[in-house]
């Protein structure tokens, strides 16, 4: 009950803060304006993130746990919203973006000692183990590729805050089922803030167009959270999820990102260029709606990560589950493919 009043609190605060942030965002000039890649209407405020780490801060202080093995999580987050806040009213360097989320992640690592020892059993011989120097890189490169996969499924309003909340509900249950109550708790406070954002983001019936944006800050802040959660549940030497679990959970940004960089290599292009090649851009090009592809989405993650948890809750093989994850991955790059392809020869 308690935990529930904190999440209230959550999202009361998250809304207070966007209240009482957006005018000064609009005389500050801290704003999204319409270009070639950004076709949204108006000028935007950009304070989505500190709002929402508003909110998680404040709720962080009423719950009854200790916060010891969480400073680096706060730390961490702290440090990625500020520079997110930064590149979205100056417009940083990718690189500045890039070391920030390193340090982010470092943190993460060295000081909340949260990283990848081991990938579980994923080619029907045994569980894999990573050496140390390994365990690094690996949580290092699942660490950016997750926030920077978050970041970039930030293209339709409500769609990254949608999927990150469905998200966030099937790590409280895989953390609640598994005991992790302390972790239920900060993920239960992640969620109330990210609805807090969505009051003012998701593109309901009626609404033209969205009120905020979470900027770099706020896709960053909810990556590094997700990365936090999705390695200490499933690393943790109690009761752990199985890592191949935490990939159905995490499907559509990964197939998303996965796929889009798998098409940007095919093209010969960079894999960090930009474009409106997105799945979800796809979708508006075939006239979907916002909300569509919202509802769309987020079944369809939520719907995998069930999946994803049924299979560990009945004991499922590992690398079988594995082998279907890849496969749901090749079918929807595949079926992603195929509508741009068509598209291309629509537009000639």
């Amino acid at each position: 009950m308690f935990n529930f009043l904190s999440a209230v609190i959550v999202f009361c605060i998250t809304i207070f803060g966007v209240v009482l942030l957006r005018p000064l965002a609009l005389r500050l000039d801290l704003i999204d304006t319409p270009d070639i890649r950004k076709q949204h209407q108006g000028n935007i405020p950009l304070i989505g993130g500190l709002a929402m780490l508003m909110g998680l801060l404040v709720g962080l202080l009423t719950l009854p746990i200790s916060l010891q093995s969480y400073r680096s999580f706060i730390a961490g987050s702290a440090l990625l919203v500020f520079v997110g806040m930064l590149d979205d009213f100056r417009e940083l360097s990718p690189k500045s973006r890039f070391f920030a989320q390193i340090a982010a992640v470092l943190l993460m690592i060295f000081w909340g000692n949260i990283y990848i020892t081991h990938l579980g059993n994923l080619i029907f011989f045994k569980d894999i183990y990573l050496g140390h120097y390994t365990s690094l890189i690996v949580t290092l490169i699942a660490g950016l590729g997750i926030i920077n996969a978050i970041n970039m499924i930030d293209g339709v309003d409500g769609l990254a805050g949608t999927l990150v909340l469905m998200e966030l509900i099937l790590l409280i249950f895989s953390a609640m089922f598994t005991q992790h109550f302390s972790a239920a708790s900060i993920l239960l406070l992640m969620a109330a803030s990210v609805l807090g954002f969505l009051y003012f983001n998701f593109p309901f019936s009626g609404r033209t167009h969205a009120q905020i944006f979470m900027g770099d800050a706020g896709s960053m802040l909810l990556g590094f959270g997700l990365v936090w959660f999705l390695i200490e549940l499933s690393q943790s030497n109690f009761r752990p999820i199985t890592p191949v679990t935490m990939l159905w959970i995490m499907s559509i940004p990964l197939f998303d990102a996965t796929g889009v960089m798998l098409y940007r290599l095919m093209k010969g292009q960079s894999i960090v260029f930009s474009d409106r090649q997105h799945g979800h851009h796809l979708l508006l090009a075939l006239n979907f709606s916002p909300l569509q592809i919202n509802i769309l989405f987020g079944c369809t993650n939520f719907v995998l990560g069930l999946i994803g948890l049924c299979a560990f809750y009945y004991q499922f093989n590992e690398s079988i589950m594995f082998m279907s994850f890849l496969l749901v991955f090749i079918i929807y790059f595949f079926v992603v493919n195929n509508c741009r392809n068509s598209l291309i020869k629509n537009t000639k």
